[in-house]
C-alpha cells in the first residue's frame, strides 16, 4: 500500500471545523480562561493570605525563632552558633524595669538588651515598623508604642528626653530604685500588647545584669529546619551541656505543620478538581456534540488517529487562546490591582510582604488546564476514532433514559416542572460532573470561609483574652492606695454598652509551715530550677519565722462571676455555696507547674492562715492558733489565677470576695475586668477610659488598643481571605455557566422541537429556571452534607487558639442567595442569546 502524506488536507479540515463551530469553542476557550485565571488567582493570594497570617504569628510573638535556652553561659552560646542545624542564635537579657515615667506608674515595663544576631535576624522580622536605630549610648533608649501610649505619649519623636525611674535587675543589686533622663532613640510596634523597650551595652554593664542569672538571660535560636522533632532538641540539650537550665520548645510544632499541610493540601486538591471539572464538562458537552460528524468524515476514509488528532488538534487550539489570557488576567489582578488595594490598606507594606511572585504559580496554573483540555479531550476523541461510520452518525449525545411519563393534570405547571427534572437527570454522567463541581467548590468555599473566621484578629482576640479592658492598681504591693473604689466601679456599670465587671480583690496572708498540706510542693520547689536556695536551712527558718518573705502568700477575692468562669476551667469542681462561705479554696502555684502527684497532695488538706500582720503562735506541730482555715478543693495553674501580682513561693489562695472581707474586715481591690454587651464597641470603650482618665496609678489593658494594634495586617488578611471565598464562589458559577451555555446550545434542536409541538417560550424559559434551580438547591444540600465535616476537620487541624467552630451561615447564605439567583436567571438569557430564528430554521439547523 502506497502511503499518503495528507496531513495538510487534515490540518485543513480541523482549521474549518474549528471556524464553523466558533460560537461552541468561544464557550470551550472561555472555561479554559477563567480556570487558568482564578487558579492562578486563587494560588497567589492563597500563599499571599498564607504569608500574612504567619506574619502576624510571628509579630504577636515578638520574636523569630523556634527554641530558647535560659541563662546561657558564652561557651554554650559558641558551640550552638557552631552547630550545622542552627541558622542564628541571639542573647537577650532582661536587665531592668521602668516603674515611673513623671506621675505615671509603669506597668512593669521591661528593658532588654539584644546582641547584633538578636536584634536584626530575630526581631526586626518580627516587627510592623520601627523608627530610629538601636540604642548605642548609655542614656539611649527604644520604646514599644504600647509602653509609649501608658506614659500618655502618643505621638513621640526620635531624640526627644524621658525622665524614667528604674528597677536595676542585677543578681547582687542593692533593690533600690535608679532615675535617669533617657533620649528616645527609636521605637516600634509588634502586637505582644506588652509594654518593653531596648537599651544598650553600657546601659546592661551599669545595670549589673549578666545573661546566666537566673531567669534574665535567654538564647533565641533559629532553627535551619523549624520542623524540629524531640530527638533534636534532646541532641541540643546534650551538646549544649546543660546545668539547671531548661530548653523552651514546641514539641507539637512538626504535628501542627502536618495537620495545617494536609488542611491546605486538600483544599488546593480541591480547588484543582473544581477548575478540572470546568473544562472536562464544557468539552465532553462540546464534544461528542460533534461525533456524528466525526463519523461522517470516517465514512469518506479519515483514520482513526486522524480523528483523533482532530480532535488533539482543536483542543490544543482552545488551550493556547484560553491558556496565556487567563494567566495574564490573573497576574495582573494578582500582581497589580490586589497589591494596590492592599497598600492604600497599610502604605507601610513591602512587595514581598503581600503576593507571592513565585513563576511556579503560574506555570502550574496554566499546566493544569492545560493537562485537563488535553485529557478531557481524550474520551471524546476515542470514542469518534472507534466508533463505526454507522453508529457515529446514529449517535446522539443525551438521552431521555427510562422513568415515567410525564405527569399530566389541571394546568400545565405539573407538566413543566416534570419535564425540567426529567431533563435534569436525564444524562447521569453530566449531571454527575455539574453536581461534584458545584460539591467541590461549596466544600472549598466553607473551608477557606472557616479558615478566614478562625484567623480573623477579633476572633483571635475573643479566644486569648477574657475581658474587654482590664484596670490594675500598679499600688497593690507597695503603697496600697485605694484607687478602685466602689463608687468609680459602679461608674463603670453604669455605662451604657457595659455588660458586667468583675472585681478582684487581694491582701498578703501569712501561711505558717504546714508539711502535711505543702510539703510535697516544697519539695519539688527546691528540686526544681526555681529552688529559693537550701531545702533544709530555708525550712528551719520558716519554722520560726511563719512571716518570713519568701514564704508570704497572698488571698485573692472573686465575686460570683469570677467564680463561675475558675470554675469552668477547673473542671466544674467546685461548689459554689461551700466556696461562697469560705469553706473551700482553689491554691495556685505561683511558680512551677507542679505535677498530678503534687497537685494531689493538697488537694483535700485544710490550709491555716492570717492576714499578714496579725499575731500568731506556732507550736512544735505547725499552727497552733491562726485566724482562718479553708479547705483545698483544687490546685490550679497560673493561668487560673486572676490576680496579677504575686508576693511570696507559697500557693495563693483563691477565695469568695464575701469571705474575703468577712476575715479582713476590709477590702482592697486590685483590678477590674469590664466586658462589653458588644465586643470593640469604641464608643464604650471611651465612656470606660473617662471614669479613670488622668490617674497614672491605675494601668490599663484594652483588647481594642491590641486591635488597632493589629489592624493595618488583619486589613491585608479580609482583603485576601474574602477574595479568595469570592473567587471560589466565581468558579461555581462560570462551571454552570458554562454548562449551561454549552447545554443550551447544544439542546437547540430539541427546544425547537418542543416549541414545534405546542410549547410555548414562557413554558421553555420555565423549565430551564427550574432546571437551574434544581442544580442549585440539590448542589447546596450536597455541599452542606460534605463541607459541613470537612470544614470542621479543616477548622480542627488548624486550630492553634482552641476557639470554638462556627459555621459561617451569613456569608454562606448570601452567597447561595446569589449562586441561585444566577442559576435560574442564566439558561433563559443563555436560551434568549442563542436560541434565534423561526422554529423551522432552529430545526433544519438541528438536522
Amino acid at each position: 500500500m502506497i502511503k499518503v502524506d495528507n496531513r495538510k488536507v487534515v490540518a485543513g479540515i480541523a482549521a474549518d471545523t474549528y471556524k464553523a463551530h466558533w460560537k461552541r469553542n468561544v464557550i470551550t476557550v472561555s472555561a479554559i480562561l477563567m480556570t487558568s485565571f482564578l487558579t492562578a488567582v486563587v494560588f497567589a493570594l492563597g500563599f499571599g493570605y498564607w504569608n500574612t497570617v504567619t506574619l502576624r504569628t510571628l509579630r504577636m510573638n515578638g520574636m523569630d525563632y523556634d527554641v530558647e535556652l535560659s541563662e546561657p553561659r558564652t561557651d554554650q552560646v559558641d558551640k550552638i552558633r557552631a552547630m550545622e542545624n542552627v541558622e542564628a542564635a541571639g542573647v537577650s537579657i532582661k536587665c531592668a524595669i521602668l516603674e515611673r515615667y513623671g506621675d505615671v506608674e509603669l506597668d512593669k515595663t521591661q528593658l532588654y538588651w539584644l546582641d547584633s544576631v538578636c536584634w536584626e535576624k530575630q526581631c526586626i522580622p518580627a516587627l510592623e515598623f520601627y523608627e530610629g536605630s538601636y540604642p548605642e549610648r548609655e542614656e539611649e533608649i527604644m520604646l514599644s508604642e504600647s509602653a509609649l501610649t501608658a506614659m500618655g505619649i502618643e505621638r513621640p519623636e526620635t531624640g526627644m528626653r524621658l525622665s524614667l525611674e528604674y528597677y536595676p535587675l542585677s543578681g547582687e543589686g542593692d533593690g533600690r530604685i535608679g532615675s535617669k533622663e533617657f533620649i528616645l532613640s527609636g521605637y516600634f510596634r509588634d502586637y505582644t500588647g506588652r509594654m518593653k523597650g531596648y537599651v544598650s551595652r553600657p546601659f546592661l554593664e551599669k545595670s549589673g545584669a549578666k545573661q546566666t542569672d537566673f531567669t534574665q538571660g535567654t538564647l533565641k535560636i533559629s532553627l535551619k529546619n523549624p520542623l524540629y522533632t524531640r530527638q533534636d532538641i534532646e541532641k541540643l540539650q546534650q551538646e549544649a551541656a546543660l546545668d539547671r537550665q531548661v530548653i523552651k520548645a514546641d514539641y507539637d510544632t512538626s504535628v501542627n505543620f502536618w495537620k495545617t499541610a494536609v488542611g491546605l493540601a486538600g483544599m488546593l486538591l480541591m480547588i484543582l478538581s473544581a477548575g478540572y471539572l470546568s473544562i472536562y464538562n464544557t468539552l465532553y458537552i462540546s464534544i461528542s456534540r460533534d461525533i456524528r460528524y466525526y463519523g461522517q468524515l470516517k465514512t469518506i476514509g479519515m483514520t482513526s488517529v486522524q480523528l483523533k488528532g482532530l480532535v488533539y488538534r482543536q483542543a490544543l487550539w482552545n488551550a493556547l487562546a484560553g491558556i496565556p489570557a487567563g494567566l495574564l488576567a490573573g497576574r495582573l489582578l494578582a500582581g497589580t490591582v490586589v497589591p494596590a488595594v492592599l497598600r492604600i490598606v497599610n502604605p507601610t507594606l513591602a512587595g514581598e510582604e503581600i503576593i507571592s511572585e513565585g513563576l511556579w504559580i503560574y506555570v502550574l496554573a496554566g499546566g493544569l488546564a492545560l493537562f485537563t483540555d488535553l485529557y478531557a479531550s481524550r474520551k471524546p476523541a476515542k470514542m469518534a476514532g472507534d466508533c463505526a461510520p454507522a453508529e457515529a452518525i446514529r449517535y446522539v449525545p443525551v438521552t431521555m433514559g427510562k422513568g415515567k411519563p410525564f405527569r399530566t393534570g389541571p394546568g400545565k405547571g405539573g407538566v413543566v416542572a416534570s419535564m425540567a427534572w426529567r431533563s435534569l437527570l436525564r444524562d447521569k454522567k453530566q449531571s454527575a460532573v455539574i453536581f461534584l463541581s458545584f460539591l467541590i467548590a461549596g466544600t472549598v468555599f466553607l473551608a477557606v470561609n472557616t479558615v478566614i473566621r478562625q484567623n480573623d484578629a477579633r476572633s483571635v482576640l475573643n479566644a486569648t483574652w477574657d475581658y474587654d479592658i482590664r484596670f490594675k492598681n500598679e499600688t497593690t504591693l507597695d503603697g496600697k492606695e485605694p484607687l478602685l473604689t466602689e463608687e468609680k466601679i459602679e461608674q463603670v456599670r453604669e455605662i451604657p454598652g457595659v455588660k458586667s465587671v468583675r472585681i478582684v480583690s487581694s491582701a498578703d496572708i501569712v501561711v505558717p509551715l504546714q508539711e502535711e498540706v505543702f510539703g510535697d510542693y516544697y519539695q519539688a520547689l527546691y528540686q526544681s530550677r526555681f529552688s529559693p536556695g537550701n531545702y533544709e536551712k530555708d525550712m528551719a527558718v520558716y519554722r520560726e519565722q511563719p512571716g518570713y518573705y519568701l514564704f508570704m502568700a497572698r488571698l485573692i477575692g472573686i465575686d460570683r462571676e469570677g467564680f463561675g468562669r475558675l470554675n469552668a476551667r477547673m473542671g466544674n469542681v467546685l461548689e459554689e455555696e461551700s466556696f461562697k462561705a469560705g469553706k473551700s479554696t482553689v491554691a495556685v502555684p505561683i511558680i512551677i507547674d507542679a505535677g498530678p502527684e503534687v497537685r494531689n497532695s493538697m488537694v483535700g488538706k485544710t490550709v491555716h492562715f492570717l492576714p499578714a500582720g496579725d499575731n500568731f503562735k506556732s507550736g512544735e506541730n505547725g499552727v497552733v492558733s491562726a485566724k482562718a482555715s479553708v479547705r483545698i478543693a483544687a490546685v490550679g495553674d497560673s493561668d487560673d489565677n486572676p490576680a496579677y501580682f504575686g508576693r511570696g513561693y507559697t500557693p495563693d489562695l483563691i477565695v469568695s470576695r464575701e469571705y474575703a472581707r468577712q476575715l479582713l474586715g476590709t477590702e482592697f481591690i486590685e483590678l477590674i475586668e469590664v466586658d462589653y454587651e458588644k465586643p470593640f464597641s469604641e464608643d464604650t470603650e471611651r465612656l470606660v477610659k473617662e471614669v479613670f482618665a488622668g490617674e497614672g496609678k491605675i494601668s490599663r489593658e484594652s483588647k481594642l488598643e491590641r486591635y488597632g494594634e493589629m489592624k493595618m495586617t488583619e486589613m491585608q488578611i479580609k482583603v485576601l481571605g474574602n477574595s479568595i471565598g469570592f473567587l471560589i464562589a466565581l468558579l461555581a458559577v462560570f462551571n454552570y455557566i458554562h454548562m449551561m451555555a454549552a447545554g443550551v446550545q447544544n439542546r437547540s434542536g430539541e427546544l425547537a422541537a418542543l416549541e414545534s409541538i405546542g410549547m410555548t417560550q414562557t413554558q421553555l424559559k420555565r423549565m430551564l429556571m427550574l432546571e437551574g434551580a434544581g442544580y442549585a438547591l440539590l448542589a447546596e444540600a450536597a455541599s452542606l452534607a460534605v463541607g459541613l465535616p470537612v470544614s470542621y476537620a479543616v477548622f480542627q487541624g488548624m486550630n492553634r487558639y482552641h476557639m470554638a467552630y462556627s459555621f459561617p451561615w451569613q456569608s454562606h447564605l448570601a452567597v447561595f442567595t446569589v449562586i441561585l439567583i444566577i442559576c435560574v436567571l442564566v439558561p433563559t438569557a443563555i436560551y434568549r442569546r442563542t436560541q434565534k430564528g423561526s422554529v423551522i430554521e432552529r430545526l433544519q439547523n438541528w438536522e
